[in-house]
């Protein structure tokens, strides 16, 4: 289980919202989706139980976009997945983002066994076909390398797409099996080893320099592991 995966739930799955003033018509909403079997998102499991598990999920209510954040029981949970695939995405609708672009950078980067995901708005607009995407909204990518001798070339290639496209990219790379870390974030360092970085992991945010990430160095991220 990561953060960004998709966690589908039993029909009988009962919700604890976090947010107590939550509008009741948002809270129908949250359900009307889990009816259609639209999954939630995984979240950073920080302070959790051991038998819960935090999720969220995007929904429009009379032109109103909110982001619910509840507890779930682990065992109402029936699968937790990848999040969509950006070639997924791109089948569904060949007149988005430039698709030839994005088409090109996704199949470069599957070459090099990178894995790239799609969530946020235009992920929920995928599961939901609600008009979750705005004129304003990035495309928030997710990026799994298989090898990261090719992370020079993963971030050539997302400069060359962002270059192609009018749609800001933005989101994470998986640098180690614990950290993601903001890919434009990483551009503007790389390959800078002495430089610091913010990483993201299931349970909790912490700065590291990048040789810790490359090397395995995570002593520090070790002796703070709750």
């Amino acid at each position: 289980m990561d953060r960004h995966d998709l966690a589908y739930l039993c029909d009988s799955a009962n919700l604890h919202f976090l947010d107590v003033s939550l509008p009741e018509t948002v809270k129908q909403k949250v359900y009307q989706l889990l009816s259609q079997h639209i999954p939630m998102t995984v979240c950073r499991q920080d302070d959790m139980d051991a038998g819960q598990v935090k999720l969220a999920i995007n929904c429009l209510v009379e032109g109103y976009k909110y982001r619910v954040a509840c507890l779930v029981e682990k065992h109402d949970i029936e699968q937790i997945t990848r999040p969509l695939s950006l070639q997924a995405l791109l089948k569904a609708d060949s007149q988005l983002l430039q698709p030839k672009a994005l088409s090109d950078f996704a199949g470069n980067l599957e070459q090099l066994g990178c894995k790239v995901y799609v969530y946020g708005s235009y992920a929920y607009e995928y599961l939901t076909k609600e008009a979750y995407v705005r004129s304003t909204s990035d495309l928030d990518l997710v990026l799994y390398p298989k090898d990261l001798t090719h992370t020079s070339e993963i971030l050539n290639l997302l400069q060359q797409a962002q270059a192609q496209s009018s749609i800001r990219l933005d989101g994470e790379i998986q640098i180690h099996p614990d950290w993601h870390v903001s890919f434009n974030e990483l551009i503007a360092v790389f390959p800078e080893m002495n430089q610091q970085v913010i990483v993201k992991g299931i349970q909790r945010v912490e700065m590291l320099r990048l040789e810790q990430l490359f090397e395995g160095k995570l002593e520090y991220a070790t002796t703070t592991t709750t």
